[in-house]
């Protein structure tokens, strides 16, 4: 015989699995670790505690939601122990979460059911599932579960398709989806799968992954993962022949799985042990024996079938009569157990197809409720909308009509205001006449009179009292004088002044320095030959060209700028925003703007309005009659 230890590869993978050629050419694989990495993740007796914690406190729950969560744990707990029993939870958590129209329990139930069909070799059903539930957990973020869904549809593409270009996207995406996990136990398995299903890697870098994995598994004190490592660095170590120092290993692994009553490690670590007799093939029949009632004992049919199939191939090899008839036998048995588990298993899933066809015929029905739904709340918006333009336009009127009655007031307003200050301004300029025409003149005649005095007494002392006489009369004099020119020209400046103030007030409500920059310039005297209503005029027209910037331009600078030039006053009113429609400038649309060339044509002036995409610019010239 020759070496029983070769290397070959496996669907596509640089994971080398190693072959027993026993007597003949006739090959017998034992890597079973890799193909029962699924079950070699059953929970330990901490688990088994956990799921009789959790049965013990089903019983007392009432609450429909707390109930879906529980059942679906427990389902979760048999996952890897009975695909029977995790059904079972993961079809009564969904039945009760579709009741209850619970989202969360029925993906979390379908997450449990997805797992058991590929179980019981229901692989497209399960991919199906598997691919319903993805978006749902994607949606609410539930980074653990996507890492989960992802890391099971890699098991079903690698069990039942293996599309391996699929698996090591799958793998990829776990491993993205893990980075935002905030609690990342469920990394180390991503990071085993890696190793068993990943693309081709170095012997380093499944060293560098499995250490990963381990880093993980310690700090959570995950013992199926740190089990699953163990059997892997045993497996390294017979693969790169170093029998004497993996035997201790393997045999540690096989004393442990005995001791906290893990069959699927027992079950690994038998098959390992093969690796050893190739010599004594009655010794490897043994270690088959002994897994097959491993297997007996865990409840897995399908596992009692794989194991003694190479069981047979053994005897066959041995050439052992007995030993094939007793398999044989065995065989049969565990087949026909199978097939009747099979059956009641495809019974289950009818009723599971029964409550999602009855969870479909429910989404009807709440769908024509909610389409009857949706129509009385259609025609309700309807009639409030209705309502709504009603009292909007009364309110608009009534707006119109508070505004005309505002405007008339501004108006007559500001007349009044105007007349006022024309009056103050005429009562002052005949006083200053006065006082200049008056008191001024009478003060200048006395004056010449006590100076030709003076030049013609010679009494010195005399002379010296006219002399003080004379220059207190030209002090009064300078004084009489500069009031009456004050009261003759400076109610104008005021009056120029008051007008600037009305402007800015006005700019300062509608545009804040909060929003706008706005630079507003009035020429000093700018204003002086302007008349009443071409004041008020200016005031209207300024008044709607923000008004227009407000509704229209979406501006953030605005110049307002007024001066003299020739004998025509100048307005200008700019601003940066996007600009006026062509048709807005000249048809009727623009009230606004209809409204600011009336004003201008009554006061026999010329408007020019240069528009484009970086603003608008209102030129007005208005002829002064200066008098």
């Amino acid at each position: 015989m020759g070496r029983i230890i070769d290397r070959y590869l496996y669907s596509n993978n640089n994971l080398a699995k190693f072959q027993l050629n026993m007597h003949c050419p006739k090959i017998i694989p034992s890597f079973l670790l890799l193909v029962l990495f699924c079950i070699c993740c059953n929970p330990t007796y901490g688990q088994i505690q956990q799921i009789n914690q959790e049965l013990n406190k089903l019983s007392s729950i009432k609450d429909s939601i707390s109930k879906v969560n529980s059942l679906n744990r427990l389902g979760t707990f048999y996952r890897t122990r009975s695909a029977d029993s995790s059904f079972y939870y993961g079809l009564k958590a969904k039945r009760t979460a579709t009741n209850v129209n619970y989202r969360q329990g029925q993906a979390d139930a379908d997450l449990v059911i997805a797992h058991a069909l590929f179980k019981r070799g229901l692989y497209a059903e399960s991919l199906e599932i598997l691919g319903k539930i993805l978006p749902y957990y994607q949606q609410i973020s539930d980074n653990e579960k996507i890492v989960r869904v992802y890391l099971d549809m890699l098991e079903v593409e690698n069990k039942g398709i293996s599309d391996r270009p699929k698996i090591i996207s799958l793998l990829q995406k776990a491993i993205q989806a893990g980075k935002k996990l905030e609690k990342d136990s469920i990394m180390s398995e991503v990071y085993i799968s890696y190793v068993n299903r990943g693309p081709d890697i170095s012997d380093d870098s499944i060293t560098y992954y499995l250490s990963k994995s381990a880093e993980i598994a310690n700090r959570y004190n995950d013992e199926r993962i740190l089990n699953h490592i163990r059997l892997w660095k045993a497996r390294l170590m017979i693969l790169d022949e170093q029998l004497e120092e993996s035997l201790p290993l393997v045999k540690k692994l096989l004393e442990d799985s005995q001791r906290i009553g893990n069959p699927s490690l027992e079950i690994n670590a038998l098959f390992l042990m093969t690796g050893f007799y190739e010599d004594e093939p009655k010794k490897v029949l043994e270690y088959f024996y002994e897994a097959f009632k491993v297997a007996q004992a865990s409840g897995e049919k399908s596992l009692e079938i794989y194991i003694l199939n190479y069981a047979l191939e053994v005897a066959k090899q041995l050439g052992d009569k007995d030993e094939i008839i007793k398999i044989y036998s065995e065989l049969d048995k565990s087949m026909t157990a199978d097939w009747e588990n099979s059956r009641k298993f495809m019974g289950d899933y009818v009723r599971y197809n029964t409550i999602e066809q009855n969870n479909k015929l429910l989404g009807e029905e709440n769908a024509q409720r909610t389409m009857w739904i949706v129509i009385i709340s259609f025609m309700a918006i309807i009639s409030l909308m209705i309502i709504y333009v009603i009292m909007l336009r009364r309110s608009r009127k009534a707006k119109e009509r508070i505004e005309l009655l505002n405007n008339n007031a501004n108006l007559q307003i500001i007349a009044m205001e105007e007349m006022k200050h024309e009056a103050i301004r005429e009562e002052q300029q005949r006083l200053g006449q006065d006082l200049h025409d008056g008191l001024s003149s009478s003060i200048a005649s006395i004056k010449h009179q006590l100076e030709t005095l003076a030049i013609d007494t010679e009494n010195s002392f005399l002379k010296k009292k006219l002399a003080v006489l004379v220059s207190d009369l030209t002090n009064a004099y300078d004084v009489a004088r500069n009031k009456s020119h004050e009261w003759f020209y400076t109610d104008e400046d005021q009056q120029d002044q008051t007008f600037e103030q009305r402007i800015r007030l006005l700019t300062d409500v509608a545009l804040p320095d909060s929003y706008y920059n706005k630079v507003i310039h009035i020429d000093e005297h700018a204003l002086k030959h302007a008349n009443m209503d071409t004041r008020i005029a200016l005031l209207r027209i300024i008044q709607e060209a923000i008004t227009n910037i407000l509704k229209h331009a979406k501006a953030q600078k605005v110049d307002i700028l007024i001066y003299e030039e020739i004998d025509s006053l100048i307005l200008t009113i700019k601003d940066n925003g996007k600009g006026l429609d062509s048709k807005k400038s000249t048809g009727k649309s623009s009230i606004g703007l209809q409204s600011i060339k009336r004003r201008v044509q009554a006061m026999d002036g010329e408007i020019e309005i240069a528009s484009d995409s970086k603003g608008t610019e209102i030129a007005i010239s208005i002829p002064l009659n200066p008098g």
